[in-house]
This record gives structure tokens, C-alpha cells and sequence, in this order.
């Protein structure tokens, strides 16, 4: 099964956030992520957003990443916890 992965990352401790995106190829991509340096896996493409001060903003810009997903009936797992960037 294909499919994308979303979670939030954090630097600063817990003062900013961005969105990542483990996409596959064959997956179309939101506005506003680029893609990363870092490639941690070779069957999809990891992308980010740009950093937010503070939660709220980083929360609306993922579950708007979920919509888009939604929207095109593309699956994808939501995770609801904060790693550190890659």
C-alpha cells in the first residue's frame, strides 16, 4: 500500500515547528514544502515546511497537508507527535 506520512518536527525546544512530508513519487506535493537534505528513505522523498513560531501555526499548516491528502483520496498516516528534525 502506498502511501504518506505527516508529522510535526521542533527546534529551539518547543519554541518552533515545521511540517514533514514522506512522500512517494507518484504522490502530488502541497504549496509551500521543499524538498530536504536529508533523504532518510529510498522510496519516497522527504519534504518540509517553513518553520513556525509556536504550535497553533504548525498545527494548521499539517492538518491542512492532511486535507490535501484527503481531498484527492491519496492515503495517508497522521502522526500526532513532535521528533526532531532530521
Amino acid at each position: 500500500m502506498t502511501y504518506c506520512e505527516l508529522w510535526l518536527e521542533s527546534k529551539a525546544g518547543l519554541s518552533q515547528f515545521r511540517v514533514a512530508l514522506l512522500v512517494p513519487d507518484e504522490f502530488e506535493l502541497p504549496e509551500g514544502f521543499a524538498l530536504s537534505d536529508a533523504q532518510p528513505n529510498p522510496n519516497k522523498k522527504f519534504y518540509v515546511s517553513e518553520w513556525y513560531d509556536g504550535i497553533k501555526e504548525a498545527k494548521k499548516a499539517i492538518d491542512s497537508a492532511a486535507q490535501f491528502y484527503s481531498d484527492r483520496n491519496l492515503k495517508f498516516l497522521y502522526f500526532r507527535e513532535i521528533r526532531k528534525p532530521r
